[in-house]
């Protein structure tokens, strides 16, 4: 055997090669014995670092190990990604991805790594509805309303969102697209700034996640006008879906997932997936995710994958008629 010296005999090179190969069965069937790191490349406090830490602190009770979450924010998520993209494919560093994991690749000419081959898919955790949200002052509160005023005067209204190619940019563009209207975007770094700036009357509308407005909903200081979901919320009951003002098909929401690096054993894929669905179905867990704004929202790695690819599909239909950055 290649590698071998000859002294050692067939024997020994035999054992020296199990040797080679056993910490990736050992991983598989050991995993984890060391602590485990999830990155996730958004501010501590918002909702997706809420559903890693939701998630991690149980996942750290059943394997009896330090489950840790790094936050690494900025450019889009791009650093974190970018960070496991190059992490050893053994599972004791992964992602907590969003939406606009899928986005970026039309967003960015130079991302270091590919959203498709640079990970594998291991497990959903929630998702959460996305709601058309104005100042409770604007001049409209249903969908039939805001298109009233869009089409009465193109351009002359404007949308805030979380950053080029963030689920709430998307939303809207599809949007615009769908109704054939004529809106301003204007970006934000985070949404607590974005519903200020609406408040206070000097943005008109977002397209944004429930868990990040109903705050501001319960206050009354914004007004939910519709939301982007099959059918209405017990949460929101009193507010339509999009569907209901003739918009069949417009559905976004955003969703929170774990990615690892690609190539990570699937029995440590399979291991984790287990687990993290098997937490999901606890109904304090499901509570907390609710909370925060979100579902629960179990899949298996194929129907991860599924939905990775549908809106990757979507992206880039949208990318070819609309401008969605490129890194501005």
């Amino acid at each position: 055997m290649r590698g071998c010296k000859k002294w050692l005999g067939a024997l020994s090179c035999s054992v020296l090669t199990v040797a080679a190969f056993s910490p990736a069965i050992a991983n598989a069937t050991d995993y984890p014995n060391a602590p485990v790191t999830v990155v996730v490349g958004y501010p501590a406090g918002g909702p997706a670092d809420m559903a890693a830490r939701i998630i991690t602190e149980e996942l750290s009770k059943r394997w009896e190990q330090p489950v840790i979450v790094e936050n690494k924010p900025g450019a889009n998520a791009t650093i974190a990604t970018t960070d496991v993209s190059r992490a050893a494919n053994d599972g004791y560093r992964l992602l907590l991805a969003a939406g606009n994991h899928t986005t970026n690749k039309f967003v960015y000419k130079d991302l270091r790594y590919d959203v498709e081959k640079s990970f594998t898919p291991i497990a959903m955790i929630s998702q959460a509805p996305t709601v058309l949200a104005t100042s409770v002052s604007f001049q409209a509160d249903t969908v039939e309303d805001v298109l009233k005023l869009l089409r009465e005067s193109p351009g002359k209204y404007n949308y805030s969102s979380t950053g080029y190619g963030s689920t709430s940019h998307l939303a809207a563009e599809l949007f615009k697209q769908q109704t054939d209207t004529s809106i301003q975007h204007i970006p934000y770094k985070g949404v607590g700034q974005a519903a200020a700036d609406i408040i206070g009357g000097n943005i008109d509308m977002v397209f944004a996640s429930l868990g990040s407005v109903k705050a501001y909903f319960d206050s009354g200081k914004l007004k939910p006008i519709a939301l982007a979901t099959p059918e209405r919320l017990a949460e929101l009951p009193d507010v339509p879906t999009f569907a209901e003002a003739g918009l069949s098909g417009y559905e976004v929401q955003t969703w929170y997932g774990l990615l690892a690096p690609a190539g990570t054993d699937k029995a440590i894929i399979d291991k984790i997936n287990r687990d993290v669905n098997s937490i999901l179905e606890d109904p304090e867990i499901k509570q907390k995710l609710l909370s925060q704004g979100g579902y629960a929202a179990p899949h298996t790695p194929e129907e991860f994958a599924q939905r990775l690819q549908f809106e990757l599909q979507r992206m880039e239909k949208l990318s070819a008629a609309v401008d969605l950055g490129f890194g501005k």
